[in-house]
């Protein structure tokens, strides 16, 4: 039934996004950004501290930011005042349909399903009711995740600008049934997508245990506590969480790869070693990523190994092609056997520069500068400020006598070089060479 409304909902979201009415008021512009920035307690402060002052006639943005962070109540008020100015806001009158329905107020549910003409929404009926009569407490519920799901595939919906929707509506969907547990994991989703951590552990813990959506719940919780800058902190917390999953596997690869983006090379190495023994469906995933480990840790033999290793298990994977290759490159050996697996990677994944980058890399090799240029200025055109790419177009340029712009080049990406790149000490030899040239 959802596909015979998927077309409105869509234009619903859409509209919904642009509905907020111009003002001079500084708190109206300070509530409209924090709106924007997903800060919905900003919001319902500012809305609390300048309720009396008539600066807007539009409260759409407190009526989703109060119900998003289950301030019912205020949700409540919000919307009587609202219909009170917009008396066929939809936001609205959802808001009060929900407050109808669980205080079993039929008479007023079905006023409110009308407009001020007496017409009938569309979505309230799709929502709400079935062959006329009011549907159940599962049923309305799932009528607002059906809407959030098929709005949040859509490739037509503008996601940035729509998640505020999509939070109100899986919200709404949890007041009807506080144990909808799918309608709350999704909710933590879009949380998490907004990079609400705290908030989105808090709704996340609200799945118990024996619910079969519990364990991805506490994955996405440990995933967002890798973002954490502080590492003892962060750590401590995904142990935690592994133990008391019982070593659950995916725990274990988000703390690996917790590990390896914090640099801790030999942790990662030895968790990665104990995935690789349980021989699960992504082992060759795991032998790449314990490569990517020894690699950087300056043991390429046994990086090697481990790439070789993935690619006899997946020979079609370009990332593991592509890191593979570009050691031999980079060591001056297997060039050809490496220019034909980064032809095969780039075809697999043409909108990848640091694929893109070793082609051009191995062109070079093979004194097809021409080439190499063509190439690498795309990838410079992709991502301006990579320091490595940069550098490579220095060297391309060099060998192809355009020394000058060799040198421009070299000293961008010097500028731009972290030391994890270990680039900028051969960088400032080549510039010193060029200078006393």
């Amino acid at each position: 039934m959802i596909k015979n409304y998927k077309t409105f909902i869509y234009l619903y979201i859409l509209l919904f996004s642009k509905t907020i009415l111009a003002s001079s008021s500084a708190s109206f512009l300070i509530s409209q950004t924090a709106f924007n920035n997903y800060d919905f307690t900003q919001v319902l402060y500012e809305y609390s501290a300048n309720r009396n002052e008539d600066s807007k006639n539009d409260y759409l943005d407190e009526l989703i930011s109060a119900v998003v962070t289950d301030n019912i109540v205020i949700a409540q008020k919000i919307a009587e005042n609202f219909l009170l100015i917009k008396p066929d806001n939809q936001e609205a009158k959802l808001v009060s349909m929900i407050e109808a329905f669980n205080s079993k107020n039929e008479n007023k549910l079905h006023a409110l399903r009308l407009d001020s003409s007496g017409n009938k929404n569309d979505l309230f009926e799709f929502i709400f009711f079935l062959n006329d009569k009011i549907k159940s407490k599962n049923s309305i519920s799932n009528s607002f995740l059906e809407i959030v799901k098929s709005s949040y595939s859509s490739k037509d919906t503008n996601y940035p600008q729509n998640y505020n929707f999509l939070l109100f509506y899986t919200t709404l969907s949890i007041l009807i049934n506080n144990e909808n547990y799918e309608a709350i994991y999704i909710k933590g989703q879009l949380l998490q997508l907004i990079e609400n951590y705290f908030f989105a552990e808090a709704t996340y813990l609200k799945i118990p245990e024996n619910h079969n959506l519990f364990l991805d719940a506490q994955r996405n919780i440990a995933f967002n506590y890798s973002q954490e800058n502080i590492f003892d902190d962060a750590e401590n917390k995904i142990i935690q969480i592994v133990e008391k999953n019982n070593e659950d596997y995916e725990l274990k690869k988000i703390l690996a790869d917790f590990y390896r983006v914090k640099k801790k090379h030999n942790l990662a190495i030895k968790l990665y070693s104990e995935l690789i023994e349980n021989n699960s469906y992504d082992v060759w995933y795991m032998f790449y990523l314990r490569g990517i480990c020894y690699e950087q840790s300056d043991n390429w033999q046994k990086a090697e190994k481990d790439f070789i290793k993935s690619l006899t298990l997946k020979r079609d994977s370009p990332n593991v092609l592509n890191y593979l290759a570009y050691g031999w490159i980079e060591r001056d050996i297997k060039i050809e056997e490496s220019f034909v697996m980064l032809i095969d990677a780039h075809n697999a994944n043409p909108d990848s520069h640091y694929i893109l980058d070793s082609l051009a890399w191995a062109y070079f090799k093979k004194k097809d500068f021409v080439k190499a240029a063509e190439l690498m200025e795309e990838v410079i055109d992709m991502v301006p400020g990579e320091a490595i790419s940069l550098d490579h177009l220095g060297d391309i340029y060099f060998a192809m006598n355009r020394k000058r712009e060799a040198a421009y080049f070299w000293k961008q990406a010097r500028d731009l070089a972290k030391p994890e790149d270990k680039i900028i000490e051969n960088i400032e030899k080549k510039l010193k060479e060029y200078n006393a040239s």
